[in-house]
């Protein structure tokens, strides 16, 4: 709140000391206004708004935050994390045995027509694709064998037995 000491040695006051002058009266006449309970004076807007403040100031304080709010809502958001969880792992349970049953009455159902129907799709290689293809599969075996040898050879040298 503005003070009514904003004067000039001379006595005389300038043009914005008056204006603090009016807004410090304004002030005052609504913090007493509101300590008597008077109603307020529509005709007044700056008395009007300086009794809002002086209320709100006169009002007691919210409630005080509990000290260990953020754990409780910590708490309640893993509660409710858990719960939707809990419920996310049993639908999905159900989705992947309502899949495995409809997969295995399919392949009853359809199962013996289906196995024909692959084997035709299938191409028959020739003598050279099956030499070619056994070829391929010693290689890879062969280079597997060794990244397995030489792993087993690093792992015993750096002391551990096999």
């Amino acid at each position: 709140m503005n003070t009514p000491d904003n004067r000039t040695p001379s006595g005389k006051q300038p043009a914005d000391a008056q204006r603090l002058e009016r807004e410090w009266q304004a002030q005052e006449r609504a913090m007493e206004q509101e300590r008597r309970g008077v109603p307020l004076d529509p005709a007044d807007p700056r008395v009007g708004e300086y009794r809002l403040i002086a209320r709100a100031l006169r009002a007691p304080a919210m409630e005080p935050v509990p000290f260990d709010l953020t754990d409780q809502i910590v708490r309640r958001v893993e509660a409710a994390q858990t719960l939707g969880e809990r419920v996310e792992g049993w639908l999905l349970r159900i989705l992947i045995a309502v899949l495995v049953v409809v997969a295995v009455g399919a392949v009853a159902i359809y199962g013996s027509g289906w196995v024909s129907a692959f084997v035709a799709l299938w191409p028959q290689p020739s003598a050279q694709t099956t030499g070619w293809a056994g070829l391929l599969m010693g290689c890879l075996g062969l280079s597997l064998a060794w990244q397995w040898g030489g792993r087993l050879l690093r792992h015993h040298d750096q002391g551990h037995p096999a």
